[in-house]
């Protein structure tokens, strides 16, 4: 029977001499008895073992960051069969909040400038097709973000080993948005994970 290990990036069992993961290419450190081994308590020789696969880190970024973390977030906005780990979510997360904070004081700025602000406010002419145009691109810019928040929670649970339907948990009244939270602060789960490609 030959010996097994897991790959570090994918969870799938491979020979334990592997170098490389014949699934995902992820290369891997080559388990080797130490020069001096060492017996445990039950007389055996030891050898360096492995860390758990459920305990695996996965980012597709290779260093998450603001800026690539971010990029990979609006890329991905219509995709949801993917996983997407937490180093990339919530540097994602800061980029897109820091992008919607100075889009919003823009805007704010350009409709204090043709007084948009103002409750007697009526545009006419072309101050009412700018007007108008600007509700427009902010209307299509908030359901943009919205479905690029809604697909990266889904691919976050998927890199949890849970179904999309756990988004479902922001409709509960009160705790649902805060379960959502706790749950996607959870690092990812590489052990039997069914979403791992």
């Amino acid at each position: 029977m030959h010996e097994t290990k897991f790959c570090t990036n994918c969870g799938k069992s491979i020979p334990r001499d592997a170098e490389f993961c014949p699934y995902c290419g992820h290369g891997q450190a080559v388990a080797t008895q130490t020069t001096n081994p060492q017996p445990n308590t039950a007389g055996s020789t030891y050898q360096q073992s492995q860390p758990h696969p459920g305990d695996a880190v996965y980012n597709e970024s290779p260093v998450p960051g603001l800026v690539i973390s971010t990029k990979l977030y609006l890329r991905d906005a219509l995709t949801i069969n993917k996983r997407m780990g937490r180093a990339d979510y919530w540097w994602a997360a800061l980029g897109i909040s820091l992008l919607a904070g100075a889009a919003s004081l823009v805007v704010f700025f350009l409709l204090a400038l043709f007084g948009g602000l103002d409750d007697a406010y009526e545009p006419t002419g072309l101050s009412a097709l700018f007007f108008y145009a600007l509700l427009l691109v902010m209307f299509v810019a908030y359901v943009g973000l919205w479905i690029a928040s809604f697909t990266a929670e889904i691919r976050r649970f998927h890199d949890l080993g849970y179904s999309g339907a756990f988004w479902l948990l922001n409709l509960v009244p009160m705790v649902g948005g805060l379960i959502v939270l706790i749950l996607l602060c959870q690092p990812s789960r590489q052990l039997n994970n069914r979403y791992i490609n």
